[in-house]
């Protein structure tokens, strides 16, 4: 019984790094990160870079006349939502926000099991199961879902129509460590249910029916 709250508490503290490492993906902004090429090879003064996550971003272009850094917000800046698919884009961040509660529902039922005695299905080893079964399933959603976003829009063209006469992002863009985030979370989810399963907690429901007492004869209850 020992070694399972241990391994228990062990995975309450994995939990807590998936979290984390969430919440770390929705405060940072480096989900993409681009260096634009050059089209006129010649013309070396020209340079870009670019770096924005799922609310803000930054973008520098120079076109020989010095640096011109500009902030992306995602409430205010009108070019913003036409980088990518709006409702991808709001598809990832409901599933981060999913996978981000059940992760927290995981913490705190982990530590009713180290701490206290769960006698529900749901507070109780098989809760263990569900929500970080969840969490892993939201969380890996979340991921997919901004690759194909990727690979389908970010990946060819992040420049405004004015800029594409001096530059190209197709083949310069790459997903950043903000992204790598939300995969390192789902890998700590699931390895939440590989630490549940060695511990020898089972995710099984059970309804126990309180038997009918023996009476004896003659003998009437009220």
């Amino acid at each position: 019984m020992q070694t399972q709250k241990r391994i228990i508490g062990v995975s309450v503290f994995v939990a807590c790094v998936g979290v984390g490492l969430i919440v770390s993906s929705l405060a940072t902004n480096h989900w993409i990160s681009s260096t634009p090429g050059f089209r006129n090879e010649t013309n070396k003064s020209q340079s870009a870079n670019i770096s924005f996550g799922l609310f803000a971003g930054y973008k520098s272009i120079n076109f020989g006349l010095g640096d011109r850094p500009h902030t992306l917000e995602s409430g205010k800046s009108m070019e913003w939502f036409g980088l990518f698919s709006f409702p991808v884009y709001v598809a990832t961040l409901v599933m981060l926000n999913l996978a981000v509660v059940c992760g927290f529902l995981s913490v705190g039922f982990g530590f009713f099991n180290v701490f206290g005695r769960p006698i529900e299905t749901i507070t109780g080893p098989s809760g263990l199961y569900v929500w970080n079964g969840l969490s892993f399933v939201f969380a890996t959603a979340a991921f997919g879902t901004y690759l194909g976003l990727y690979f389908s829009q970010l990946k060819v063209n992040i420049l405004k129509p004015e800029e594409l006469s001096s530059f190209t992002s197709g083949d310069h863009t790459n997903l950043d460590y903000s992204f790598y985030f939300v995969v390192g979370a789902a890998a700590s989810f699931i390895l939440n249910l590989v630490l549940l399963s060695l511990s020898g907690q089972k995710c099984s429901c059970h309804y126990s029916l309180t038997g009918k007492k023996e009476v004896d004869s003659g003998m009437i209850l009220y």
